[in-house]
């Protein structure tokens, strides 16, 4: 009977295709923004308490059965799946990722007291950690639609998948790192296409409009940050209790990352607006401009850019598969 089981990468317009899976610079305006005094408290580490005094025994049996599974020869994203299935998140409850648990077993503080797992465990996983990374590799090649790219299908941010025969693509990875595995495109036909999509949005007459104020939010998004640090100061003495501090914290935290992100798309806005009516002489340059030259020019001008289904036939690539989301 005919399986119709997907393909991972199918959605690519290379025959060969293999099985697959930033925040906005702020910018100046941000950079005006003074930080809120930070508290000494440091971010919780997986399997021990906040202090690191003890253990956190729920994830430090996690980390036990990870560290033996993997040495007997299961996969990290086996692994994963089977701690998201079961309901077991980071510290900061949100799903586990292949580089996450790979980064986690190989902890030095695993075997520092109190200890999670024993100091020959410890080694062995340093061991097969390090006997993954060898081998020879060609120089890597860096990407300049990094972050912009989204499945269709699962809405995944793609990422740059280096092969050793073919070319390279942009893919959707698979579930254990956040997407379906369903979809790929040659990542210089794209980068291409982009790049010209980009220039020519750069000679728009959309792009033309009134110099971009933002000192409104600038000091909105200051005032945020001094009420933190001031609630900070109100429970260190007393005056508030935990539980007061912990609900005013997360609704001025959440003003305050919604300001962070109108102050950025603000600062990308006139960063793009400056660039108006440059198309031309960009074009021009283009190829000797370096690639973080280019993903500047690419970022500014985009929120993002969605990747369709490849149509047959899938050895053709059509530039029609990219949909940009251009910044407004």
């Amino acid at each position: 009977m005919a399986s119709n089981k997907r393909t991972p990468g199918q959605d690519c317009e290379d025959s060969n295709v293999e099985p697959v899976r930033q925040r906005a610079q702020v910018g100046p305006l941000l950079s005006a923004v003074p930080d809120a005094p930070r508290t000494s408290r440091s971010r919780r580490a997986f399997g021990h308490t906040a202090d690191r005094s003890r253990l956190v025994e729920v994830e430090a049996a996690a980390v036990r059965e990870a560290a033996t599974r993997v040495l007997d020869g299961e996969t990290l994203s086996a692994v994963v799946r089977d701690w998201n299935r079961r309901g077991l998140t980071t510290v900061n409850g949100g799903p586990w990722r292949v580089n996450s648990l790979s980064s986690l077993l190989v902890q030095p503080r695993l075997v520092v007291f109190p200890q999670i797992i024993d100091d020959a465990t410890h080694e062995r996983l340093l061991a097969l950690h390090a006997s993954r990374s060898k081998g020879p590799r060609r120089a890597t090649r860096r990407y300049l639609l990094t972050g912009l790219l989204r499945c269709w299908r699962c809405g995944g941010t793609m990422r740059g998948m280096p092969r050793a025969r073919g070319a390279d693509l942009y893919v959707c990875p698979g579930p254990p790192h956040g997407g379906c595995s369903g979809t790929a495109v040659t990542a210089n036909h794209a980068e291409a296409a982009i790049g010209a999509m980009v220039l020519a949005r750069l000679d728009s007459p959309e792009l033309l409009g009134p110099p971009v104020d933002g000192r409104e939010i600038v000091r909105e998004l200051a005032d945020h940050r001094q009420r933190l640090a001031d609630l900070g100061d109100l429970w260190a003495s007393g005056q508030i209790s935990k539980e007061e501090w912990i609900s005013l914290k997360r609704n001025v935290g959440q003003r305050a990352r919604a300001a962070e992100a109108e102050v950025a798309r603000l600062t990308r806005i006139a960063t793009l607006r400056s660039m108006a009516g440059t198309g031309r002489v960009m074009r021009a340059r283009w190829p000797a401009m370096t690639i973080d030259e280019r993903r500047g020019v690419v970022h500014a001008a985009l929120d993002h850019v969605v990747v369709l289904a490849a149509e047959p036939p899938r050895q053709v690539f059509r530039a029609e598969r990219l949909k940009p989301a251009w910044l407004e």
